[in-house]
């Protein structure tokens, strides 16, 4: 059960992370492309540790902290579940969908190297979470 709703909550959030509406033309995007300076915080963390994985350092202080909090939130989620407690499992589920629906807006404010960081910080927190 765990596994089930940590893997689906996983997989919505790297959706919407990929389903980014933008209206920038082609041209715009190559040329943001091409002009892109190299971020200096892809390899920093951000000193904080949840189960084991480093939250990583963003450009975006608000976007730091919504990694943080969420980061904690699915280790409570983990905890819960490891510990039976239902309730707790389904109040944290219920606050699970929020994030989603958050999520959308906080990616938009990310860069492209914070999308990366991003979904490669999920990907290794779901791996921590099913290796428990």
């Amino acid at each position: 059960m765990k596994k089930t709703i940590l893997m689906l909550f996983a997989v919505a959030l790297i959706c919407i992370t990929a389903c980014k509406n933008t209206k920038a033309s082609k041209a715009e995007s190559l040329q943001a492309e091409n002009s892109a300076v190299p971020e200096k915080n892809v390899s920093e963390t951000s000193g904080v540790t949840i189960d084991g994985v480093p939250v990583p350092k963003f450009s975006n202080p608000e976007v730091q902290e919504f990694a943080t909090e969420y980061a904690t939130m699915v280790s409570e989620m983990a905890a819960a579940s490891k510990a039976g407690d239902v309730p707790k499992s389904l109040e944290l589920t219920e606050k699970s969908k929020e994030w989603t629906a958050q999520h959308a807006n906080w990616s938009s404010k990310m860069t492209s190297g914070d999308s990366k960081l991003w979904t490669d910080f999920i990907a290794k927190l779901s791996e921590a979470q099913r290796e428990d």
